[in-house]
């Protein structure tokens, strides 16, 4: 017995120690997680920002290189490849806004100077002292290509939330300037006023602001909007960054009478300055008739976040459209609550912010009275139409039915198999949708029936026997070119098995410049051949006999952005 348990005790000791050699050499695992942040240090942002109106790509601070001062060829294979520097991690350049890190004040000041450094050589160097402060400032850097502009405009910005959290807040900067004589470019120094996409003006305290001045800050909903830049005339500005322009009026050359304006999104709780200033521009050459152009400075506009945009976790934006014929004053509520006013047949309330959840939504008439109910569930980001129309038996129903207001589309895989998505900041968007009862299966065309030829492919789903109710989901926008000559669209009866089928001619044809909502925008340029937005295009209304006129089936259209 003595031997067994002395080998048992062996066996527990040889154990013991195999356990604890083991124990000893098991390393730790490795820590996998990975960081992309730009800026990984621990970096305190100053309340000063420089904004680059100029073009500058390089900054020296107190005399030290803070940008990488290399040079590319513009044809050689890094021409957009530049080394990082520890205050500009993404490329190495000064770009349109830079947050001056607390760390470089010295004593509550710091020496700043700007250039602009290409392969065609160097620019002027521009200096300026700038102070620490407490309050959000920026520093605006106008072009020194004019005569008499300053190095620098020193404005102060706002950083407080809007007071209501579904709103945002934009001001107008006018830091127009006199451009030069042998541009031959027409004069916009003049006061300047923020209107909305169809020319009506935002606010009195947005309108009429003179060079060198800038607005309050005004509150509005959020949401995807064209802002234009009005003159007192009504004139338009072009943004920054367009195609080639006209020099006496800014319109577009490709897209005759257009001037260009992009749609964007505005974030609740954004703060944003909308500001014109001199930019570089490309203008036909003088009598060339090889189109022929050259550059020079026009005041054009460009939009500066003020804050970084806020992520929208709360709120999707609905409103309600009435195409039930006949019934007038029917009201929209969502869990009680009221979805703008009551409308009239084929009118649309405006666009109001909910928040996100499960909704009980319900259509009322005139009295009172419940016509039809769904259930909904809101999710932030979301955009939703709701469609108040007779279904296929002609009892009242409501359709709710999404909107796409980014401007992306799909161009096709790219060589690593990522989804290769594009975005329009100039969109021409138009969906068609079918809630006339009477037409099974609708097919919408172009001109005397051709198919659309877009900016891209058009899914046949899209256009092609649309039923009453049932809107098309994948990819269901036909994005029309801008520089579109003039078109219509066309209702046919089709059936499954036969397509575009017969032309509807008791239905009017729509043209492109039925999409403008006010034409007396274009008086001095004439009417283009269609404004820019995201539509919505529905058959509505009845084809039965005796039908009364303002039932009558027709084409309405609905434009979505702002």
């Amino acid at each position: 017995m003595s031997a067994l348990n002395k080998n048992i005790k062996h066996f527990l000791l040889l154990s013991l120690w195999l356990a604890t050699a083991f124990t000893a050499c098991k390393k730790d695992k490795l820590n996998m997680d990975y960081d992309n942040r730009k800026v990984t240090d621990a970096r305190k942002g100053s309340m000063v920002r420089i904004v680059n109106l100029a073009g500058y790509n390089q900054v020296l601070a107190n005399g030290d290189t803070l940008t990488n001062y290399v040079v590319r060829d513009p044809q050689g294979s890094l021409s957009d490849s530049y080394p990082a520097t520890k205050y500009f991690r993404e490329n190495g350049r000064l770009g349109s806004t830079w947050t001056i890190p607390q760390e470089l004040f010295v004593s509550g000041g710091l020496k700043l100077a700007t250039q602009e450094i290409n392969f065609a050589g160097k620019g002027s160097v521009n200096e300026l002292t700038v102070t620490d402060e407490q309050q959000a400032v920026d520093y605006y850097l106008p072009t020194t290509l004019l005569p008499g502009q300053p190095a620098y405009l020193k404005i102060p910005r706002a950083v407080a939330a809007p007071s209501d959290p579904a709103k945002f807040k934009i001001r107008i900067l006018n830091l127009s300037s006199t451009t030069r004589t042998e541009d031959h470019v027409e004069d916009l120094r003049k006061p300047l006023s923020l209107a909305w996409a169809d020319g009506t003006l935002v606010s009195p305290t947005t309108s009429n602001i003179q060079p060198g001045q800038y607005s309050d800050y005004v509150e509005l909903p959020y949401g995807a909007i064209q802002f234009k830049v009005l003159t007192i005339q009504g004139y338009q500005v072009s943004a920054a960054g367009s195609d080639v322009i006209s020099a006496s009026n800014s319109t577009l050359v490709s897209s005759p009478n257009l001037t260009y304006a992009p749609v964007k999104t505005f974030f609740p709780g954004g703060i944003y300055t909308l500001v014109i200033s001199a930019k570089e521009t490309t203008i036909p050459y003088p009598g060339s008739t090889t189109d022929e152009t050259f550059k020079v400075l026009q005041n054009t506009f460009q939009i500066v976040n003020d804050i970084t945009d806020p992520a929208n976790l709360t709120y999707s934006r609905l409103q309600g459209v009435n195409v039930l014929p006949g019934v007038e004053g029917v009201k929209i509520m969502l869990n009680g609550q009221p979805l703008g006013n009551a409308m009239s047949y084929t009118s649309h309330t405006d666009y109001q912010a909910f928040i996100t959840g499960d909704y009980k939504i319900e259509a009322l008439n005139a009295s009172g009275v419940k016509l039809a109910e769904m259930q909904l569930k809101l999710e932030a980001n979301k955009n939703f139409s709701l469609w108040v129309f007779p279904d296929v038996n002609g009892n009242p129903a409501i359709q709710a039915v999404a909107n796409d207001l980014s401007g992306n589309y799909f161009a096709g895989g790219t060589d690593d198999a990522s989804a290769g998505y594009m975005k329009q900041a100039y969109p021409f968007n138009v969906r068609f949708l079918n809630f006339c009862q009477d037409i099974p299966y609708l097919t919408v065309t172009g001109n005397d029936g051709e198919a659309f030829s877009g900016l891209f492919p058009v899914d046949p789903n899209a256009v092609n026997n649309l039923r009453p109710g049932i809107p098309p989901i994948n990819a269901p926008y036909v994005s029309i070119r801008q520089e579109s000559a003039a078109y219509e669209f066309v209702a046919f009866r089709s059936t499954p098995a036969i397509i575009p089928g017969t032309w509807a001619k008791d239905i009017p044809v729509v043209t492109g410049q039925n999409l403008i909502a006010r034409p007396e925008l274009y008086t001095r340029t004439g009417l283009p051949n269609h404004e820019p937005g995201i539509y919505t295009v529905a058959l509505v209304g009845s084809t039965k006999p005796n039908t009364p006129v303002a039932q009558k089936a027709k084409m309405i259209i609905l434009k979505h952005n702002k």
